[in-house]
């Protein structure tokens, strides 16, 4: 293979030597002229000076007497003169998107040579074309009829009036906008396109700095492009030379060929290049389907390790002539760390993006916390997520570790929803980021003072790392690896440091803007910043974007993200032009793009050998699942030129059956279980034996490795806390009346009590769910709403229990602790809380509350210890261990199970347990055949011999919280 621009570089040092210094090459990116440099200097075999490499836009911005403007000072100047024109009070947040617009419409205008009063015309002025057709074309005046005639009239149609009433100012505007650029010396690039071919129409003298320009790979060209080559080649200084070698672009069917005729007969060139490649072999694609976006980087590896393999990288140290191509950038971080070691060179052309570094997703996270202030008791208070997501952050943590995670502690202890300001810890870098931010002026001072102190905290830690010993294996080209990631984040933070007073500079005159919006000008400011990778540029493995590979050749071209709507990409640009205008005009339109875009595919892999084309195979959002066009167009147009083949990746994803999974009860296991054991401080709970029966492992979690769930901040109220204010509101109440009579004129009193029972309810919530008991507060909103749901639920508990009236209250939460003998030599520790006594007549109740709905009654007493069962009543086996143990207490005692089922209250209720639809009166009738099962059950859980194994009713895996560790 014989580059293209190794062939320009063999022309032009044959023809000019050692004068070649005095010649400037124009082509269409830097990465070209580097590799156009390295050729000259191969073929040359010795030093000589270089010529001048320039891409197009650096050869207009050379040849302007303005200065580039930034794009968002530009934004904010617009706004100015739009409110001025306009008389429109319209805020910057809203005019910004339609604003940067604008920008790119008049852009295009300038560098398509458009005449913005025609393209601007007011409709009112639409009768005139009749009589002024001097300054436009046939195509002009009928795409103006055609879309005029569309909009008019605009009667009933408020859009179309409103994009008239816009419509009328943009010329105005256009000017205005302009003439002040024009005065401060600054401009858009088309505005300095505009300027540069203006001059060459009009012939002006300028003196030349190079004897002459040579147009190298160089193919859409604007119409001011256009005018400053003919000008140049009138001149007699400029020569041009065209990459159409690839036969698909030859072809006057595909669109790669939109422009070369019309390039070919303008601007011929001087000398004929060395013939094209005659190609003694296809070229042999590639199609691989992944069913993932990073799997095509883990494919990347096979790839780069089959080329090294089979010789076509024959020194995987120095493999410049393989590329991968990421029409998608975002999967630049999964290549990189998917090429194999043996590639000892790998040169990115594109940078690290700036809005990929910590620092990037630090602002993000400070973004929303000062999006979303709240107010709490009078004070600045933050949403409990937002702070979580700061206080984990690498960079937070790093500098104000323990701070960060007394404060994390603190939001799980009082269940913070809101964190108010008075209860962030006293840290410098902590009261820096939690300062709210009132106006979007006081963002840049008080990001650079979170960078600042960021940077020096960096610094301490860098001269820890200094001090402290570091093995060899820590090393990294004489540097220890803490070291190189401490440098790397300070570089990130400069470049952030400096984007902000960048940003804050051009902001100065934008007038009203909501601090989300400057945030969003701060993420797309940095978006388009990439700080640079050192290292050898025109050495090693090529990793770039489709744009750099312009005018450059590869022998191996590995191109991922070939998915329809990637590559091409799909024409998401918005213009405030209509279609039809634009196309009459001649400004870009999505033709223009996939005439660009293919030449683009077709050049780049003109001249390679293999070529390996990635795509992304599922179908799932926005994802179509569907291979570029310019495969298919390979595959059934081209293909005698190529030989193709085409696989698809495909994933075991079929899960193994899963083993069951059991504990075998080990020494160390059985010394865990011997804490339960009576003179230990272990205890077994009724709780704890319904979750043995359900699932032995879940007991084995749960009781002997002291498992639980994530404690998480509740921002609603779940449904332990919700019965545990239930029961909370039951104590209080019952409580008054202690050793007492309840009577139904008591209960009746107790539920027409609004007063009181608002209070108890307040000081229930503090307790259980704000969890700041010494501080009750009214209930607001949701809590408000859930407050009266449970109000609800009193009243009819309240209501239930006259049918047992009058009793006797004897106490609610009734602890018990208890040493249970099994049999000989095996005694267990045994607690509980009983919810409430009392008695009725000669008969005590035991009353558990249940917030849910369940069974009252059972057939018989195995039933309790069937886990087979998915209906299981293990609520009653609750109340039976109750009862085991206040027999225990008390013997002799006449004893009767209930439950409340809230959910059951509000119907005909009868919480009385029943056996075979028959209440029991006396529970001590069952306790020999329950006492027996029980001792069962307990011997089993104690028997080295019987393992801790899984249910095999998976119906009591949908709810735990322990399925993912087994499989379920």
């Amino acid at each position: 293979m014989l580059p293209f621009l190794y062939k320009i570089a063999q022309q032009f040092y044959t023809q000019y030597g050692n004068e070649l210094y005095r010649y400037t090459f124009v082509l269409p990116n830097r990465r070209a002229g580097l590799f156009l440099q390295k050729y000259i200097a191969e073929i040359a075999g010795r030093p000589l000076f270089s010529p001048a490499m320039l891409t197009i836009q650096e050869l207009f911005a050379s040849l302007s007497s303005y200065q580039l403007a930034d794009r968002i000072e530009m934004l904010v100047m617009l706004y100015n003169h739009y409110r001025k024109i306009s008389g429109s009070g319209e805020s910057f947040d809203d005019f910004l998107f339609w604003g940067d617009m604008l920008l790119n419409d008049f852009d295009d205008a300038d560098k398509c040579l458009v005449d913005a009063k025609q393209l601007f015309r007011n409709v009112h002025d639409f009768r005139s074309l009749d009589d002024d057709l001097t300054h436009l074309t046939e195509d002009q005046i009928a795409a103006i009829r055609r879309f005029w005639t569309h909009f008019m009239p605009v009667e009933g149609s408020e859009a179309k009036q409103k994009f008239q009433e816009t419509w009328k100012i943009l010329y105005e505007l256009y000017t205005a906008f302009r003439n002040e650029l024009h005065e401060k010396g600054r401009a858009y690039e088309g505005m300095m396109f505009r300027e540069v071919a203006e001059k060459a129409r009009d012939k002006e003298e300028r003196t030349w700095r190079t004897r002459s320009y040579i147009f190298v790979g160089l193919n859409a060209l604007t119409p001011a492009e256009v005018m400053l080559l003919k000008h140049l080649g009138n001149l007699g200084m400029a020569d041009f030379y065209w990459d159409y070698d690839s036969p698909p672009v030859r072809d006057p069917q595909n669109k790669a060929s939109f422009r070369m005729a019309e390039n070919l007969a303008r601007f011929p060139s001087k000398f004929t290049l060395q013939a094209g490649d005659v190609q003694y072999e296809k070229t042999v694609v590639e199609l691989i389907g992944v069913p993932s976006a990073v799997g095509q980087a883990k494919q990347v590896t096979r790839i780069l390790s089959r080329l090294i393999e089979s010789g076509a990288i024959p020194d995987p140290g120095e493999a410049i002539h393989t590329a991968i191509v990421l029409p998608d950038e975002n999967l630049l971080l999964p290549v990189l760390y998917s090429i194999p070691q043996e590639i000892g060179k790998i040169n990115v052309t594109m940078g690290y993006g700036l809005s990929h570094s910590s620092v990037a997703s630090l602002v993000e996270h400070i973004a929303l916390l000062q999006q979303n202030l709240r107010t709490r008791n009078g004070e600045t208070a933050y949403y409990h997520r937002h702070v979580k997501a700061l206080l984990n952050h690498p960079l937070v943590k790093m500098a104000a570790d323990g701070e960060a995670e007394s404060l994390k502690e603190h939001i799980l202890a009082f269940n913070r929803i809101v964190v108010p300001q008075s209860e962030i810890p006293d840290h410098p870098l902590l009261s820096l980021i939690f300062t709210p931010i009132a106006q979007w002026q006081e963002i840049g001072d008080y990001l650079h003072q979170i960078f600042s102190h960021l940077y020096q905290s960096l610094t301490m830690v860098k001269r820890k790392d200094q001090s402290s010993d570091v093995t060899d294996a820590e090393m990294h080209d004489g540097e220890p690896e803490e070291m190189r990631a401490v440098d790397l984040e300070q570089e990130f933070i400069v470049q952030y440091y400096k984007t902000v007073t960048r940003l804050q500079d051009r902001l100065s005159g934008a007038g009203n803007m909501t601090v989300e919006t400057w945030f969003g000008l701060l993420k797309k400011l940095a978006r388009s910043i990439s700080v640079s990778f050192s290292g050898e540029p025109l050495s090693g493995l090529q990793v770039m974007g489709v744009l750099e590979t312009r005018s450059i050749d590869f022998e191996n071209l590995i191109i991922l993200s070939m998915n329809e709507g990637v590559f091409p990409m799909k024409n998401a640009s918005g213009s405030f032009i209509p279609h039809t205008l634009r196309k009459g005009f001649g400004l870009p339109t999505h033709e223009h793009q996939d005439g660009t875009y293919a030449y683009h595919f077709y050049r780049m892999i003109g001249r390679a050998k293999r070529v390996y084309m990635l795509y992304d195979t599922r179908t799932e959002d926005v994802q179509s699942g569907e291979v570029s066009r310019y495969f298919y167009q390979l595959k059934y147009l081209y293909n005698p030129q190529f030989e193709i083949s085409e696989r698809v990746v495909a994933y075991d994803v079929a899960a193994p059956e899963s083993a069951p999974v059991t504990v075998t009860k080990t020494a160390g296991i059985m010394r865990k279980l011997d804490g339960f054991l009576a003179g230990n401080e272990k205890f077994l709970s009724a709780s704890l034996i319904n979750n043995y029966i359900d699932c032995p492992l879940k007991f084995y979690f749960t009781a002997v490795e002291g498992l639980s769930e994530e404690t998480e901040v509740q921002e609603s109220v779940e449904a332990d806390v919700f019965g545990s204010i239930f029961h909370r509101l039951m104590e209080i109440i019952y409580n008054r009346y202690k050793n007492r009579t309840v009577t139904p004129d008591v209960l009746t009193g107790i539920a027409s009590d609004e007063v009181y029972l608002t209070e108890i309810l307040e000081q229930a919530f503090a307790r259980y769910y704000f969890r700041d008991e010494e501080n009750p507060r009214p209930l607001e909103g949701q809590h408000y709403l859930i407050g009266e749901i449970l109000r609800s639920y009193v009243k009819q508990t309240l209501q239930a229990d006259q049918q047992f009236t009058p009793f006797q209250y004897i106490g609610s939460e009734y602890r018990f602790h208890a040493a249970y003998p099994v049999r000989d030599g095996l005694t267990v520790n045994f607690k509980g809380s009983i919810d409430r006594i009392d008695r009725v007549g000669e008969t005590i109740r035991i009353v558990d509350y249940k917030t849910g709905s369940g069974p009252t009654d059972f057939k018989e007493i195995s039933r309790l210890f069937d886990a087979s069962k998915s209906n299981r009543p293990y609520q009653i086996l609750q109340v039976f261990v109750y009862g085991l143990f206040y027999l225990m207490e008390n013997p002799g005692t006449r004893v009767s199970p209930a439950v409340y089922y809230l959910r059951s209250v509000f119907r005909d209720f009868d919480p009385s347990i029943c056996h075979d639809k028959h209440p029991i009166g006396d529970i001590s009738i069952y306790m020999e055949e329950f006492s027996e099962m029980f001792r069962s059950l307990l011997k089993d859980i104690f028997d080295p011999e019987v393992p801790f194994s899984q249910t095999q009713n998976q119906k009591n895996c949908e709810w735990c919280a322990f399925k993912d560790l087994c499989n379920r």
